[in-house]
Formats: C-alpha cells, sequence, structure tokens
C-alpha cells in the first residue's frame, strides 16, 4: 500500500475523522498533537518498517511534506 494512503488511513482513525485527510491538510489543524504523533508513528512503523521522528511531525505538519 502507498505509504500516504497509509498515513491518510492513520490519521482518519487517530484523529476520529469521517473521511481521509488530505495529504496538504495540518495534522495539528485537524487535531493532532504530540501523544496522536508518536501512536501514528509507530502504527506507520509497524505497517511500512519505515519510521518517522515525533519531531518530524511538527516540522512537517502534511502528510504531503513529511513523506515527500
Amino acid at each position: 500500500m502507498e505509504e500516504k494512503k497509509t498515513m491518510q488511513e492513520i490519521w482518519k482513525k487517530l484523529l476520529n475523522l469521517s473521511d481521509l485527510p488530505g495529504v496538504n491538510e495540518s495534522f495539528f489543524d485537524l487535531g493532532g498533537n504530540s501523544f496522536i504523533a508518536n501512536e501514528a508513528s509507530l502504527i506507520f512503523q509497524e505497517k511500512t518498517g519505515k519510521k518517522i521522528e515525533i519531531a518530524d511531525f511538527f516540522e512537517n505538519d502534511t502528510i504531503d511534506t513529511l513523506l515527500g
């Protein structure tokens, strides 16, 4: 599965969204915080094998910039 789609599904679940978030929507504007970023990072690593640091969420708060 494409990494961006995987992250969209993770955000949808963790942020209790009714639809998949857009890849250019801000994690924090959608209700994200450092605790949810940590959980998203762990789930993403389990699903893809790739690690994302929590600090990356603060520097790149959209899926598009986070995953390039």
